[in-house]
């Protein structure tokens, strides 16, 4: 068994699968970050145990116990909480860039690709802390794949999902729906300040992260409660209700490619983002 970006949806409910208060993943061979995360919110959550005596029992140590490994191309798992954002922000990004790969990388390089993660990592963040109502806060853990040449990062929390949100303003009927209109332009939060670090004042929100990976052909998946939406390499939207899962809370989990990064972030504002006189309303990241 595996459970990998590939297949959460339909590999939740196994995952999350409870007997007499725990859950055993003995049975997995391997489990992505995003899979690890999602456990460590059920954990914080809803005081249920993980057992494991499986092949991945030293990989959830790892990420559960923050015992960080430079040797490893994986990261603890961050439990962040509102006031933390910017110093877990910057913790998670600096640890990413620690692989050799990125070390090697011209000086220019690896600040587009920090700026990138830094951007990437704060809005979810504060999407998380800020909207979600998530008594536990959010969640973090990533990877980088040095085969593939690819890092996975994700956010998740156990607040009330999208349509709780969305549904105030818009007329959607069902989370997927609710998905689709908050990673519209304009829907999200207040334009960008152009050159401005502040994460407070990060940008449009999920917009700004499925441009990106749309313009570097990443992929994304979101899942509010029941509902999915997934962004593949080729920019198409896959989305799906009622998946077969006892979840509750939100999932984003994205990867993205270095090599396919062309333009520094503020340049990519420029281009595809920012526009004036623009107006937004923060109704829900």
């Amino acid at each position: 068994m595996e459970f990998k970006f590939d297949n959460i949806d339909q590999e939740l409910y196994n995952l999350i699968k409870l007997k007499d208060n725990v859950i055993n993943i003995s049975n997995y061979q391997f489990i992505e970050p995003v899979g690890m995360a999602i456990l460590k919110a059920l954990v914080l959550s809803e005081n249920v145990n993980v057992e494991n005596y499986g092949n991945t029992k030293s990989y959830m140590d790892t990420l559960f116990n923050k015992e960080y490994d430079s040797s490893k191309s994986y990261i603890p798992i961050e439990n962040v909480r509102y006031g933390s954002i910017d110093k877990s922000t910057k913790h998670v990004t600096n640890l990413l860039l620690k692989h050799k790969d990125f070390q090697n990388l011209s000086a220019e390089d690896r600040k587009d690709l920090y700026d990138y993660l830094y951007y990437m990592i704060s809005e979810l963040l504060n999407n998380a802390l800020n909207h979600s109502l998530s008594h536990i806060g959010a969640i973090v853990a990533g990877q980088y794949f040095p085969n593939l040449k690819k890092i996975q990062l994700c956010v998740v929390d156990k607040g009330v999902g999208f349509l709780h949100n969305i549904k105030r303003k818009y007329n959607v009927s069902s989370e997927s729906e609710a998905i689709l209109k908050a990673i519209e332009k304009g829907v999200s939060c207040p334009p960008p300040k152009l050159y401005s670090s502040s994460v407070n004042n990060a940008g449009y929100g999920l917009f700004v992260l499925t441009e990106i990976i749309k313009h570097t052909r990443g992929r994304l998946k979101i899942i509010s409660n029941d509902g999915i939406v997934y962004i593949d390499e080729n920019n198409e939207i896959h989305l799906k209700d009622n998946i077969s899962s006892d979840w509750k809370g939100s999932i984003v989990v994205f990867e993205l490619y270095e090599k396919n990064i062309n333009f520094s972030k503020d340049e990519f504002f420029r281009i595809y983002i920012y526009q004036d006189n623009e107006d937004t309303e923060d109704i829900f990241i």
